[in-house]
């Protein structure tokens, strides 16, 4: 199972569920031009963000008003959040869900979500009840096994749940130098992981956690890895094959 193509994201919608990312075309923003970016938090205009939250809420059936948006660090913070959250830093944002690279809930009718410019989106969601999860892997929230964190939020079996290991950098693409691979062989490198040439560590951040979710106890048949990569930049945004100069995705999660 993959992420399928539509008009403003790659993603998922069957039996209630509703998982993906946003792409970088066909938006208002000028950062980069016609950009669909969906962060407040760069140079864009707040009126371009909130006119592609309604064009991707058309297109997906979840008004703004029920997302709840985390304001991420590259941590280990993770928040249980209710119906009383919806709405939170999606129109403008605040104090709130500081310092969270993971959030989860029991509640329907609300969209997780979070910003990503290369990072690992890792979705989660059980096939015996209403639980999902979302969570925000660069390589420090890998460090901090943020995919087995937000797995063993999970007050049931993990081997009802799913995984989706989402579109990110990685491989070739995304050469690191040995203090990340120290940080991360701390917190257990599978076979594969990376490979080593003379410019460093090529690394592979979707096989990490896809270890971590197996790690956690999710089966094999259910851990999926999308083979959309954020390095294709006709369709996604990418922070650092771009240096910064560009927008943000946005990746999602809910349940009606």
């Amino acid at each position: 199972m993959d992420l399928e193509n539509h008009h403003h994201y790659v993603g998922i919608n069957r039996d209630g569920l509703t998982l993906g990312y946003t792409k970088r075309n066909n938006g208002l923003s000028r950062y980069p031009e016609n950009s669909f970016n969906m962060a407040l938090y760069i140079d864009d205009q707040a009126e371009n963000v909130h006119q592609h939250q309604k064009l991707l809420a058309n297109e997906i059936g979840f008004d703004p008003e029920s997302w709840i948006l985390p304001i991420q660090k590259h941590g280990r913070g993770i928040a249980e959040v209710f119906k009383a959250d919806a709405g939170t830093n999606v129109r403008e944002l605040s104090d709130s869900l500081y310092n969270v690279d993971g959030i989860f809930t029991y509640d329907t009718g609300l969209l997780l979500t979070m910003n990503f410019a290369d990072c690992v989106p890792v979705y989660v969601w059980s096939m015996k009840d209403d639980f999902i999860g979302l969570a925000h892997a660069g390589w420090r929230g890998t460090s901090h096994n943020i995919t087995g964190s937000i797995i063993n939020t999970y007050h049931g079996d993990p081997a009802d749940l799913a995984v989706m290991i989402g579109v990110s950098i990685s491989g070739s693409r995304y050469t690191v130098d040995h203090t990340v691979i120290d940080i991360l062989k701390e917190s257990g490198l599978p076979k594969g992981a990376f490979r080593t040439h003379d410019s460093g560590y090529d690394l592979d951040l979707k096989t990490v956690n896809k270890h971590q979710a197996l790690s956690s106890g999710v089966l094999p048949g259910f851990v999926y890895t999308s083979a959309y990569g954020t390095e294709d930049l006709e369709k996604f945004f990418s922070f650092r094959i771009e240096k910064g100069r560009t927008g943000r995705a946005l990746a999602f999660i809910g349940r009606n």
